[in-house]
């Protein structure tokens, strides 16, 4: 079956498709260009991305949503009971993130909205030294003015109000910006942009249909790029390669290239396997500041999955030894709970807890080397 633009259904496969965006970014699969833009922030995200539209695009999914599979390999929100259970001192992260659909930005957006402010957007921002939210006010100058004090002091209140206590988020910045209509010389740009894009997405569509392709194809630059399972004959990625080729230059696109990206399909599995674990790990110990955490990461390799645990703290830290321990403990009785170790088929894994000085922590020794 095509795909029907004015339905714009997202594809079955979207979920299996952002749930597998996080252990690719950790498997090195994506080219430097592309793997850089993940530090930076979510509107250069988006805009940056604006070239780089994918089938999943086209089905109704936003960049942004894209974005957030990647920022920090965490983003499900899934937390378990065990591990709960195991930070008994500090409230579940359930009572923050209860509802999946009113984030930080949706929740502050509602609420200044109820006041009156015209709420264009509000964008939260996360990964690297500095973390917030922008609120884009649609208004004249004058009138932003004039609403610009009150909005912050709104957007103030809510990240250090009580129920984000101890979290990351009562240190967000707060910053109020006017919307900017667009030139109307990036309008025509991203006008023809999309539909370049539109054309080159059906033309691909159409030639992949006879081989039940289901994985996922990128356009960015002239160059279509099609993934293709390792475990798949030479002769058939022949035939797929060539089929797009002839279909581009037939449709007057011959200066579109055709790029193939082999993956690697037990590798892919096994980082989906493991997401849901290392998601949960990375948003408990990264959303609270007492576990001096800066980063929940893994990797495979030979099939073996490391979880990387970067504290924030150096190895000679007076207190790094001791919260190393309990990372490792809360870490382990967290893989190994009913709700994980089934999902992960008892795959072979270690941990990893690393100082801010690269120092790994020796669970045995209770020392870092």
């Amino acid at each position: 079956m095509g795909y029907d633009k004015d339905k714009r259904q997202i594809p079955d496969s979207l979920q299996k498709f952002t749930k597998e965006l996080p252990g690719r970014f950790a498997a090195g699969e994506f080219e430097d260009e592309r793997s850089n833009r993940v530090g930076r922030d979510l509107e250069g995200f988006n805009k940056a991305l604006k070239k780089q539209w994918t089938f999943w695009k086209k089905a109704g999914v936003t960049t942004a949503a894209i974005a957030a599979s990647f920022m920090l390999f965490v983003g499900s929100g899934f937390v378990s009971p065990t591990m709960a259970k195991v930070v008994s001192k500090i409230p579940p992260l359930s009572a923050i993130y209860n509802d999946p659909e009113q984030d930080l930005s949706e929740r502050l957006t509602q609420a200044l909205k109820k006041e009156g402010y015209p709420v264009k957007q509000v964008n939260e921002f996360v990964g690297g030294g500095d973390e917030g939210i922008i609120i884009i006010l649609d208004t004249p100058e004058k009138q932003y003015q004039d609403m610009q004090h009150n909005v912050l002091k709104i957007g103030y209140e809510m990240v250090r109000s009580k129920e984000f206590k101890g979290t990351r988020i009562e240190d967000y910045f707060v910053k109020v910006k006017p919307h900017r209509e667009p030139s109307e010389e990036w309008k025509q740009e991203q006008a023809e942009i999309e539909k370049e894009t539109d054309e080159v997405f059906q033309i691909v569509q159409a030639a992949l249909e006879p081989f039940n392709y289901q994985h996922s194809v990128g356009y960015m630059k002239d160059e279509v790029e099609i993934e293709i399972p390792n475990n798949e004959t030479q002769e058939k990625v022949d035939q797929i390669k060539k089929a797009v080729e002839n279909a581009l230059a037939a449709n007057g696109k011959d200066h579109v290239g055709v790029k193939i990206r082999k993956f690697d399909v037990v590798k892919r599995d096994q980082y989906a396997r493991w997401s849901d674990a290392v998601s949960g790990m990375g948003h408990e110990f990264m959303t609270y500041k007492k576990y001096k955490v800066s980063g929940v990461g893994y990797k495979s390799k030979d099939g073996l999955m490391t979880i990387f645990i970067t504290m924030k703290m150096k190895s000679t830290d007076k207190e790094a030894a001791s919260l190393a321990t309990d990372l490792y403990t809360m870490a382990e009785e967290f893989i190994k709970s009913d709700e994980i170790w089934p999902k992960v088929k008892q795959d072979p894994y270690r941990i990893v807890v690393r100082t801010k000085d690269k120092k790994e922590f020796n669970m045995e020794e209770k020392q870092f080397k």
